[in-house]
């Protein structure tokens, strides 16, 4: 596997997340001062689209210094999910209207876009730690 974290349930509503190199606590419903899984979802979706996007820009001699990207969500029932993912980047001004259709398009062709937009297979299964006497 090329990426890998754990998620552990640590407590009644409380899971922690690692990638082997930091942990990040989350929150089943919105807590002060802690992520829900959905927003560390849409974190990385927007993480990954302004870093294709900066690394394009920087490849191609374009400052994008001090933009910024907002992701955000619709929710839908049935089955619970995502069903709209928003997302607006703040772009400095002095780009033309070109360059900023172009850097979206760079945005976009991040590995998470790629990888929602093209519905991944999903392998899951579990083991048991339980003891027996």
């Amino acid at each position: 596997m090329d990426y890998t974290v754990t998620v552990r349930h640590s407590g009644t509503m409380d899971l922690t997340a690692s990638n082997g190199r930091s942990e990040v606590d989350l929150a089943w419903g919105p807590e002060p001062g802690r992520w829900m899984a959905t927003e560390l979802f849409l974190a990385g979706v927007g993480a990954c689209m302004l870093a294709t996007m900066a690394d394009y820009a920087r490849s191609n001699g374009l400052s994008v210094e001090g933009a910024s990207v907002r992701v955000g969500a619709d929710s839908a029932v049935r089955p619970v999910r995502m069903s709209t993912i928003h997302v607006t980047y703040t772009l400095p001004a002095s780009l033309s209207e070109e360059q900023v259709r172009t850097l979206v398009r760079a945005g976009n062709r991040c590995k998470v876009h790629n990888t929602v937009e093209n519905h991944p297979e999903f392998r899951v299964s579990a083991t048991s730690s339980a003891v027996t006497a």
